[in-house]
This record gives structure tokens, sequence and C-alpha cells, in this order.
């Protein structure tokens, strides 16, 4: 319950709007999650492990840019409009995953790289151009007007247009 409304709000959560969809009282939920932060932070350590096993999925690839495509598909369609408060946020602020998220961030960065190698993308392109372009098809994915054919098309062709 509580990883839908992290993505649909954010961080901005509501532990009574969890607990209520949940079909347990407040208190119950306090007393499995001592405060908000908690409860955002085991939400996380669930969603972080889809994204290691979406990681998982796309290194096998031997096409770096094939990889990088499918990897930005895969992360928005588990992520939401939250996953933007997600991969912006300061790893700070879930202390409990930061050694997770740092691996996450090197398993990333070492599919760039690989793609950059190969040639397929540009050498100037970062980890935080990734993280920025999957926010905004995050965003696209969440908007029910716009269908997953054309996000992924969105995908393929803006990372293509970046050799």
């Amino acid at each position: 319950m509580g990883r839908e409304h992290l993505w649909k709000r954010g961080y901005e959560l509501s532990a009574a709007a969890v607990a209520s969809d949940a079909g347990v009282g407040i208190g119950t939920l306090y007393r499995h999650f001592a405060t908000r932060d908690e409860l955002i932070e085991a939400v996380l350590a669930d969603f972080l492990t889809e994204v290691e096993f979406e990681l998982d999925a796309v290194e096998v690839a031997e096409s770096g840019i094939d990889a990088l495509k499918e990897y930005a598909r895969r992360l928005t369609a588990v992520g939401g409009q939250g996953l933007r408060d997600i991969i912006l946020s300061n790893p700070e602020s879930t202390p409990g995953l930061a050694d997770r998220r740092q691996e996450i961030r090197r398993r990333g960065g070492a599919l760039i790289s690989r793609a950059q190698r190969q040639g397929t993308i540009r050498a100037d392109f970062t980890l935080d151009d990734l993280h920025v372009f999957v926010c905004a098809v995050a965003g696209l994915r969440a908007d029910e007007r716009v269908g997953d054919r054309l996000v992924d098309r969105f995908v393929g062709d803006h990372l293509d247009g970046l050799r």
C-alpha cells in the first residue's frame, strides 16, 4: 500500500492514507513503523530490490545502448511519479539504504561507460543525465493519456539521438 502512495505523492505521502488503504488504524501502522521516515525507508528498500533485479536483467545485454534503453524502460515501469523524489533525493535522507543506493549508482554508471566504450552514446553523457531523463520519462509514463508503446519509443529515440 505504501508503495502506491509513494509513486503518486512522492515523499509527501500520508501515513494516515497508507493505513486507511491497508485497512488498519494509524496506531497499527506506527507499531510497525515508528516514524513516517521508517515507512518511506521500508517502501524504498522494496523498490531498490526491484531496481537491483532490473539491473541484473539488463546487464547481460551485449549492446551497451540496448542495456541502457531497457534499464530506462524498466525503471520507469516499476517506478512512477514518485520515482523523481527517489532519484533526486539525497541518499542521506535514508541512511539505512545509502550503501545499496550507491551500488545501484555504480552499476548504472557502468551501463553508461559500456555504451560509451562501444561508441553508442556520447562521451559526455553522465549518470545525472540518465537520472533527469528517467524522471522525465516517469512523468510521461504516469500520464494515462500516453501509452507504454509511445513511451518506449520515446526512450529509444532519445537515447539513439545521443550518439
